[in-house]
C-alpha cells in the first residue's frame, strides 16, 4: 500500500511505495553492490607511513609523547583537505548583484581519518577508537568555526562506497565549515522553531519519547541516545541518531555521552552493513547555524544509498521510498551478526 507522509522534523513529503520494490529494472546487473575498487594501504594517501600526501596535520592522537607530527604512530588524525570546496583564503569577488548573486567560496574543509586500518568500517571499528574519533571531529568543529568570520555553519559528514561519493576506501569523515546554512539545516531549524511555538517543547525530544515508546521504527538506544528510522524517511533504511540531552551543536556533547553515541552509531552501520553489504551510505552530522544553538537539537543521520534518485524526484524535489521505515526498522533491529556493546 502506497502512502504519502511528510517529515516533521524538515516539512518534506515522501512517497512510500513498497509496489515499486518489484518494477522490472534491466539495468540491474550493471547496478550491483560491489566492494569499492582493490588499493593498498602503500596507495593510500590516509595510510601510516604516508603521511606526507596529504597538508600537514591539524591534530591527531595516538603517538607518544614527544614523536614528530605527521608521522605514523596515530589513532585518528585530522588535516586539511587536500582538494577543498572552501578555504579562509579565497579570493573576494564582491557581493554580486542583480540576477547573479556571488560570493567569496571562504570557510574551512578538513578531514578526519578515521584509525590506520585501511578497509575499515565504522561498523567493525572498537567503540573506543570510534569515540576518539567523534572527540577529534568536536576539537575540529569548534576550530573550523573561527577558521573564518563569514562562517555560519559547519557540517560533518562521511561517504562510504561509490554509490554515496566516496572515492578512497580509507574511513574517513570531513567537515566543512562555510559562510551559507545549508538548506536542509534551515528547514530544520524552522520546523523546530514553529513546534516550540505550537506545543513549548522541543520537536525532536518529543520524536526521540514517542519512538522509543511506540517501538515500531526503533533500532537501538541507550543511555544517552535513540536511534530509529523516521517516519518520512527519503531512504531505504535511512536511521536517525538522536541525543537524549538537548544540546545544539556536537560542539557542546560531553565526553561520555559521545562514547555511548560512538557505540550506538557503530552498532547500527554494523547492523546495515550485514542486512546489506558493501551498502553505500552517507553519514551526516546535523548542528544548529552559529548562534541559534538555543532551539536546536543536534543528531546524526545514516542514508543508505540503495536506490538512484530519476526524474520525478530530481523535478519534484520528493522522494519515493520502496521501503516502510517499520518493515527497515525490524529489519535492523534482528540483523545477524551485529552483537556487541551498544551502552
Amino acid at each position: 500500500m502506497a502512502s504519502i507522509r511528510q517529515d516533521a522534523l524538515t516539512g518534506r513529503w515522501v512517497i512510500l511505495a513498497s509496489g515499486r520494490r518489484g518494477r522490472p529494472d534491466e539495468f540491474a546487473d550493471l547496478r550491483r553492490r560491489r566492494p569499492m575498487a582493490a588499493s593498498t594501504p602503500e596507495d593510500c594517501p590516509f595510510c601510516p607511513g604516508n603521511e606526507a600526501a596529504t597538508p600537514p596535520e591539524v591534530l591527531a592522537t595516538g603517538r607518544g609523547v614527544g614523536a614528530p607530527a605527521d608521522s605514523p604512530g596515530w589513532r585518528v588524525r585530522a588535516f586539511p583537505n587536500k582538494y577543498p570546496a572552501l578555504r579562509p583564503d579565497s579570493p573576494d569577488l564582491g557581493a554580486g548583484a542583480g540576477l547573479l548573486p556571488e560570493m567569496a567560496a571562504v570557510g574551512g574543509h578538513e578531514v578526519v581519518a578515521c584509525g590506520p586500518r585501511h578497509e575499515a568500517s565504522l561498523g567493525d571499528m572498537a567503540p573506543e577508537l570510534l569515540a576518539e574519533v567523534l572527540t577529534v571531529v568536536q576539537r575540529r568543529v569548534v576550530a573550523l568555526q573561527r577558521c573564518h568570520p563569514t562562517v555560519r555553519h559547519v557540517l560533518v559528514f562521511g561517504n562510504h562506497g561509490p554509490d554515496a561519493g566516496a572515492t578512497l576506501v580509507h574511513p574517513h569523515l570531513q567537515i566543512i565549515a562555510g559562510p551559507l546554512v545549508p538548506t536542509t539545516v534551515r528547514e530544520k531549524v524552522e520546523c523546530l522553531a514553529r513546534h516550540r511555538r505550537e506545543h513549548g517543547t522541543c520537536l525532536l525530544c518529543a520524536s526521540l519519547r514517542q519512538e522509543e515508546e511506540d517501538g515500531a521504527r526503533l533500532v537501538a538506544a541507550n543511555a544517552h541516545g535513540v536511534v530509529w528510522a523516521p517516519f518520512a524517511s527519503r531512504y531505504s533504511h535511512e536511521m536517525r541518531l538522536v541525543p537524549r540531552r538537548h544540546a545544539g551543536s556536537l560542539a557542546a556533547a560531553e565526553p561520555d555521552e559521545l562514547a555511548a553515541l560512538a557505540a550506538l552509531l557503530g552498532s547500527c552501520v554494523a547492523r546495515l552493513e550485514a542486512r546489506v553489504p558493501h551498502v553505500s551510505f552517507n553519514l551526516v552530522i546535523h548542528s544548529a547555524p552559529l548562534g541559534e544553538e538555543a532551539g536546536f537539537h543536534w543528531h546524526l543521520e545514516i542514508l543508505p544509498r540503495l536506490s538512484r534518485q530519476a526524474g520525478y524526484e530530481a523535478g519534484s524535489g520528493f522522494a519515493i521510498n520502496s521501503t516502510p521505515p517499520e518493515t527497515a526498522a525490524a529489519r535492523l533491529r534482528s540483523a545477524a551478526g551485529t552483537e556487541r556493546n551498544e551502552t
